[in-house]
């Protein structure tokens, strides 16, 4: 079972992270997330706001990746697991709020939740962590 570290946390609340699934296709997307929070120990979460591809793709494929990097230190962490599509609840009313205050004209889809099973050191040739 993986589980984020103290310097994993501060990165994750510092940074942009960039969630990557995939379709039934099999193709690849990346996507810019500035929703990305901390939900425990052993979870990331991000809204889905808008519902285009990520959206599509968690739906069909649950499992994902979320990196995030300190450019400026050559340090960065890729979080990867299963994704849970929360449509209720206070995770999801965080999505709400957040699309409320950003004037996004449409409710959000779902709170990502993502269960963190692997982590990769991005600053040590990928090298897997836990």
């Amino acid at each position: 079972m993986a589980k984020l570290n103290d310097v994993m946390k501060e990165m994750i609340k510092g940074q942009q992270a960039w969630v990557a699934t995939s379709g039934a296709d099999g193709k690849a997307s990346l996507a810019i997330k500035g929703s990305a929070r901390i939900v425990d120990d052993e979870h990331i979460a991000f809204f889905e706001l808008m519902g285009n591809r990520t959206w599509a793709n968690v739906q069909k494929n649950p499992w994902v990746a979320i990196a995030v990097s300190d450019v400026s230190k050559f340090k960065g962490y890729r979080f990867e697991g299963n994704a849970e599509i929360i449509t209720s609840g206070p995770l999801f009313d965080e999505a709400v709020k957040l699309a409320t205050a950003l004037k996004i004209p449409v409710p959000p889809k779902a709170a990502i939740k993502v269960k963190i099973e692997e982590i990769y050191d991005l600053g040590k040739a990928g090298k897997k962590v836990s």
